[in-house]
């Protein structure tokens, strides 16, 4: 999630959070990275380094992979969208410049061309499950909000966008690529024509409430450099058939073992406050099996969840952990199944 362009509230952080669950939430990520890849070896250099499988996309497709290191740990998680002319990756704003060096390395070898357009994209996110009806009520065409990281191009208030498929909170959504210098009025266009929808700005406060409702991890705090992309329920970012890439061998060999050492998880909790990044979680037994990396109160739930990394040995949903900063005992927590919190 990219934080700099975005305040953390706009004054009604329920009413945000509503607007996400029950009608349209307009979150700007322009800050996120965007980089153009092009040429007649985009696509084979591009899969030999990330998780997914680059090759078997139609334009107007789109998946989400994994730049690994050799160990099979996280270096960056991206969205590759198949544009026709070019690939178009979107990326953390954290990782942004470590990729575009790295992916820049082999630019003089190859037969492709890298260019950085992050700061001639803005990257406008509508999340909610009534997203669908208002783009199509602004574009007066049908679009497509079942298939994940769908793409398709529609005129908004003069510029020619980009819009993805992209749930980012647990509700459909979608992300609008736009010309940096028309971001402001298609804003305003979204905005003046999503009273209907219950549409309205939401900041970073609500948005993470409902992301760690849905489970979904956070770059650089759920997931990231200290851990193997399985253990961060990312599965959907690897293919087992697409053939090499930097770590893959060790990604497979977990994946067909079964159960990587831990995973990510969601958390009830019983506290007086809520538990910080970093709190250890204690099995009954006396052993040390995890710790919380992401905390909110749910709106949902009207009480504080967590996301955390847990042993494998003890992933049974229900399974009754002793939250511990230090030495000093914060409260107790209790697992959920697939961090489903919402369907409890």
């Amino acid at each position: 999630m990219d934080q700099a362009m975005t305040p953390n509230d706009y004054g009604d952080v329920r009413g945000e959070y509503d607007a996400i669950r029950g009608g349209v939430a307009l979150i700007d990520f322009s800050s996120a990275g965007k980089l153009q890849l092009s040429g007649k070896n985009a696509v084979q250099f591009l899969n030999g380094l990330v998780s997914n499988d680059v090759k078997s996309l139609e334009a107007g497709e789109g998946v989400l992979a994994a730049f690994p290191n050799l160990q099979g740990k996280l270096l960056a998680l991206c969205r590759i969208y198949n544009l026709g002319a070019h690939l178009l990756i979107e990326l953390d704003t954290l990782n942004r410049e470590k990729i575009f060096n790295n992916l820049s390395r082999f630019v003089p070898a190859g037969e492709f061309f890298l260019t950085d357009v992050s700061d001639h994209l803005s990257l406008i996110s509508l999340q909610g499950p009534r997203s669908a009806e208002l783009i199509e009520a602004v574009t007066a065409q049908p679009i497509d909000g079942a298939r994940e990281y769908k793409v398709c191009e529609r005129f908004i208030a003069g510029a020619n966008v980009f819009i993805a498929t992209h749930s980012r909170c647990g509700e459909t959504g979608f992300d609008l690529f736009v010309p940096a210098e028309y971001s402001q009025k298609v804003r305003e266009t979204i905005l003046a024509r999503g009273g209907d929808f219950g549409a309205r700005e939401v900041g970073l406060e609500a948005f993470e409430i409902a992301r760690i409702e849905a489970g979904v991890p956070r770059e650089g705090v759920d997931a990231g450099e200290n851990y193997i992309i399985l253990e961060s329920e990312l599965e959907s970012a690897v293919s087992y058939t697409k053939g090499c890439y930097l770590g893959q061998e060790v990604i497979a060999r977990i994946h067909w073992r079964g159960q990587p050492a831990k995973r990510l998880r969601g958390l009830l909790v019983d506290a007086d406050q809520l538990p910080p990044a970093g709190t250890e979680i204690y099995a009954s037994d006396g052993k040390k099996v995890g710790e919380i990396t992401s905390s909110a109160r749910s709106f949902a739930l009207d009480r504080f969840i967590a996301l955390g990394y847990v042993h494998r040995y003890y992933l049974n949903p229900g399974t009754e952990f002793t939250l511990k900063r230090g030495e000093a005992t914060l409260g107790r927590a209790e697992l959920v199944e697939s961090n489903r919190y919402r369907e409890r």
